[in-house]
């Protein structure tokens, strides 16, 4: 997972600052140029890693997804603008899973 997401970051021109991947969620902290909107972003890490996870493991789909994807349909996206970066990459880094 990790090695799409810095696929889906190089691809879309991201710079992935921090990254935390749990069983059932991700946290990802995202550098990127502001023509992106947040949803953009999430879309974009959401459809072009799950459209390869999928295409790399087609067992996933028929075991665990009936040909459904790989994503829910929710996110959370929140800003930097009230804390640093450091603190929220310290809370991605530190959180336990």
């Amino acid at each position: 997972m990790r090695e799409l997401f810095a696929e889906t970051a190089d691809h879309f021109e991201h710079e992935i600052l921090a990254l935390e991947i749990a069983d059932d969620h991700v946290h990802l902290f995202v550098q990127t140029d502001s023509k992106h909107s947040p949803a953009d972003i999430a879309r974009q890490f959401k459809s072009y890693s799950g459209k390869h996870l999928l295409e790399r493991y087609p067992e996933i789909r028929e075991s665990y997804f009936w040909g459904g994807g790989f994503w829910k349909v929710g996110y959370y996206v929140g800003t930097t603008r009230a804390v640093s970066e450091e603190v929220v990459e310290r809370y991605i880094e530190e959180t336990e899973h």
